[in-house]
């Protein structure tokens, strides 16, 4: 079956916070595969019948978009009932309405799921570190992050991206206001530039 995702990328300090600490958890309660890509999923996974419908109404949502959306990272959170930890993403009023602008675009065609479905205020923004754990694991990593420092709060370009099979059909950059091919979302043109982005604003790592 084809599945679909919609998510935001992390790019620069921030990703490399949540890679280590996904790393660590792996190491550390013996996660084996589990390994995660910073990422923030905005819907999905999902299917559909209309591929090109879904690239059309996502490239329109996109650039009818007029502020461009930022969030915060922080603390931990934990679902219970799919035994998931993340970190809490804080959005801004631009990135809660630009989620739910699009779920109501394709949601009449797309096997979206109910979470994906909620409200602008109720949808809970996050960032996988650990998924699909047994329940002692589950409550032992619960009591790790009872006393670990946030992650630091970085802010950089947002892009949103839209995969089909794990692989990017397309990207939309905000800060350039256009839609990126997987060819140039995946270049080192875009690398380099994300990179001096990122020590503009402060991460003199870059991503």
């Amino acid at each position: 079956m084809t599945r679909y995702l919609i998510d935001i990328r992390q790019m620069g300090a921030t990703k490399r916070q949540i890679s280590t600490l996904s790393r660590e958890l792996q190491d550390t309660f013996c996660l084996g595969t589990m390994l995660v890509v910073p990422h923030i999923t905005l819907a999905g996974p999902f299917s559909t019948d209309d591929g090109e419908r879904l690239v059309r109404d996502f490239a329109e949502i996109c650039s009818r978009q007029e502020a461009a959306p930022h969030y915060e990272v922080g603390g931990y959170g934990f679902f219970e009932k799919t035994r998931v930890v993340f970190v809490e993403i804080t959005p801004d009023e631009a990135l809660r309405q630009f989620r739910y602008r699009l779920m109501q675009a394709i949601a009449p065609y797309c096997t979206l799921r109910e979470y994906d479905l909620v409200s602008a205020e109720e949808f809970r923004f996050h960032s996988t570190l650990a998924m699909k754990l047994d329940l002692l694991t589950f409550l032992r990593i619960k009591w790790h992050f009872r006393n670990q420092e946030p992650v630091s709060p970085r802010y950089h370009p947002i892009r949103v991206t839209l995969l089909k099979n794990s692989r990017i059909i397309c990207e939309y950059d905000f800060s350039q206001r256009r839609m990126l091919t997987r060819a140039q979302a995946e270049s080192r043109a875009t690398r380099v530039r994300d990179n001096k982005v990122l020590r503009a604003w402060g991460d003199r790592e870059g991503e």
